[in-house]
């Protein structure tokens, strides 16, 4: 590998570094975990960056490695053992101050209930802010069909938000953040 390769490989990783790891800490949903995938995508991605015919088209080609490491280790995890909930409820989030905590943990699980190319969608659109295009590239889909899952992704998270679905007294009760707010503290947290 010449000095050269790497020169232009990190030119090109370097602004699309923070989407990433924002995009890694959205999907793995824990530091360490984040911090892996990342590390892995950025070591794909440059053993075979003499693959990328087209420059501009790098993030894209980042995300899908990033993606499809995450599907693949998913896969394979389900396969070794049960999620077990009472564990879950006991992992602290110490990153998150007590005042937004709650609202992180509502997006989060609201953003759970999703289908899974919708949650994808939105996740890539809001938290790791790729265009459309560069969506449709990772998602291996169409540009309608990319609009349209976010257009529904952006409705049930709206309508679950809004109307406090699956929480315990907020049913009905006019909710103090709007989506875009929560989506907002989102990407503080994970940023």
């Amino acid at each position: 590998m010449t000095e050269e390769y790497q020169e232009a490989f990190l030119a090109l990783l370097e602004p699309v570094y923070p989407r990433l790891a924002r995009y890694s800490l959205a999907i793995t949903k824990d530091r360490m975990e984040a911090e892996d995938l990342t590390s892995e995508t950025v070591l794909r991605a440059l053993e075979s960056y003499d693959t990328l015919n087209d420059p501009t088209k790098f993030a894209s080609f980042l995300f899908t490695i990033a993606t499809r490491l995450n599907k693949r280790k998913r896969f394979r995890e389900r396969m070794r053992m049960k999620y077990d909930e009472r564990l879950a409820i006991r992992i602290a989030d110490n990153s998150a101050g007590p005042d937004n905590a709650a609202e992180i943990r509502i997006v989060m699980d609201a953003l759970e209930r999703l289908p899974q190319k919708v949650r994808v969608t939105v996740m890539l659109f809001e938290i790791a802010d790729l265009s459309l295009e560069e969506i449709r590239e990772v998602q291996s889909g169409t540009l309608s069909g990319v609009k349209s899952r976010l257009r529904r992704g952006r409705k049930l998270l709206q309508e679950m938000l809004e109307v406090g679905e699956g929480y315990e007294g907020a049913k009905g009760s006019e909710s103090s953040f709007t989506t875009p707010m929560r989506v907002q503290m989102i990407r503080e947290y994970v940023g």
